[in-house]
This record gives structure tokens, C-alpha cells and sequence, in this order.
């Protein structure tokens, strides 16, 4: 089965797209460009011919052109790397490979990158790889975990808020609070996160763009059961004056 790679594009409007799984799992993504003029993100969902399904969410960044670009290349490059049997750590070099390539000798481009999340999931099992501050959830029990790590400098602003040197309203509105420590830019890469987990029989998996986290880890969880395009649309009833472009993929087993 073919992958359906969704690539950032400008002026996109909300919409998802379902993909089954005779093996266990399904998924299916949504995004929207929020207040955005443009939108960055991209993502992907893929049926492997092991079984097994992949996702993806890329955010890119570097404005109008550069994000945009950044976050297509990525996306293609990861999940031809994996359909063509490599592992996680494949898709990632070959998505940061192909963001310097493309970025080469474009002035235009110069500085564009992305976030990268990807989980490969089969039975009782989830693998993941992150880049960047994409977040990756686990809905379990009633709870909404996060898998991966931030590598924004969110998680920083937070400890300064435990030690007292800030309070929570400055930290949720400090300027750096966004600011990624770890992209991919084409450069070595330095922080990387990655894992695997058993999964139980009512576990979902989310996989998003930053611009979920306009709702709070409890409206998230709310949302969870609703199709991936339910957790966007809650995003987009908030109506907040600059929303960032939302990308949702939902992975859950098939009934």
C-alpha cells in the first residue's frame, strides 16, 4: 500500500484522512494552519509491509518557503528510508540529509528546518525517534503521557519556576519559551530522543505539532477519543489570536 504523505502547503484548510490496519492498529491525521498565513507542518501515515504502521509529524520552521520545504523533505525522505527497510535512526539521517541538500547553495532557504516525531508501532509494541519540541503522547488509564522529550527550552523555563526565580505567568509568556535547542537543520545532530514501550489493549498515540499545546494536557485528554480531527477542531475553538499551524495523527487499535 502506497504512503500517504501530506506535505505542508499554503492556505490549507482543515481536513484528515483515515488509514486501516488489518493488523491491529489504525490511524488516522488531521491538521489545520491555525491563524497562520501558511502552514509548515507535514505529516504521514504509512502501512509497512511487515504489518507494522509508521507515523509522522514534521513542523518546520524558517518561514513561508523555507519551513514549509523543510518538513516535506524531511517527511519523504524519513519514510522512504523505512519503506525501503531501514530503522528509525535511517529515517532520521536521510531526513536531515535531505533538508542540507535541499537547502544548498538557496539563499532563500538558508537557516530552514524542522521537528521531526515518528513512531513505528506493531502489536504490543511502540518505537519512537524526536527531534525538536513535536510532542508524543500516550493515552493510557485515563492519563496523557508524554513520551518524548522537549528539546525546546520550555523544559528549562519550567525548572526556573520550581526553584522560584519565576513565576508561572512569566514563564508561560518568557520569549525564549519556544525557542528550539535541536532541529533538523542539515547540521549533526545532538539531541535525539528515542524509545520503545509495551502498549495495552486501550492505549492511543498522538502524535502532533506544538500547536496542539494551545489546549492544556486535560483538554488533550478530553479530545483523545474523538477522531484526530476532533482534537484540531478543539484546538480551533479556542480561537486564539495567533494559533500556530495544528497537526494531529491518532494511532489506536483497530476495533
Amino acid at each position: 500500500m502506497a504512503a500517504e504523505l501530506h506535505a505542508a502547503r499554503p492556505q490549507q484548510a482543515a481536513g484528515g484522512l483515515a488509514l486501516g490496519m488489518a493488523a491491529q492498529w489504525q490511524g488516522d491525521g488531521s491538521q489545520h494552519q491555525g491563524k497562520r498565513p501558511y502552514q509548515e507542518d507535514s505529516w504521514a501515515l504509512v502501512r509497512l509491509g511487515d504489518g507494522s504502521l509508521l507515523a509522522m509529524v514534521a513542523d518546520g520552521m524558517g518561514g513561508h518557503a523555507g519551513g514549509a520545504v523543510a518538513s516535506k523533505l524531511a517527511v519523504a525522505a524519513f519514510v522512504h528510508a523505512v519503506e525501503q527497510g531501514g530503522g528509525l535512526d535511517d529515517g532520521l539521517n536521510d531526513a536531515n540529509e535531505a533538508v542540507r541538500i535541499g537547502a544548498a547553495g538557496k539563499p532563500d532557504l538558508n537557516g530552514m528546518g524542522t521537528t521531526v516525531v515518528a513512531a513505528l508501532v506493531r502489536g504490543d509494541e511502540v518505537r519512537w525517534i524526536s527531534v525538536g519540541d513535536s510532542p508524543f503522547y500516550l493515552v493510557t488509564a485515563g492519563k496523557l503521557v508524554r513520551l518524548n522529550a522537549d528539546h525546546s527550552m520550555a523544559p528549562q523555563i519550567a525548572a526556573l519556576v520550581e526553584r522560584g526565580m519565576l513565576t508561572a505567568e512569566e514563564a508561560e509568556h518568557h520569549p525564549g519559551r519556544h525557542t528550539l535547542r535541536e532541529a533538523v537543520m542539515g547540521d549533526p545532530l545532538t539531541l535525539i530522543d528515542k524509545g520503545s514501550r509495551q502498549l495495552g489493549g486501550g492505549d492511543t498515540l498522538l502524535l502532533c505539532s506544538d500547536g496542539v499545546q494551545t489546549l492544556t494536557d486535560e483538554q488533550i485528554l478530553a479530545a483523545a477519543a474523538r477522531p484526530a480531527s476532533g482534537l484540531v477542531e478543539a484546538v480551533l475553538a479556542l480561537a486564539k489570536d495567533h494559533q500556530d499551524n495544528v497537526t494531529v495523527v491518532k494511532l489506536e487499535r483497530s476495533a
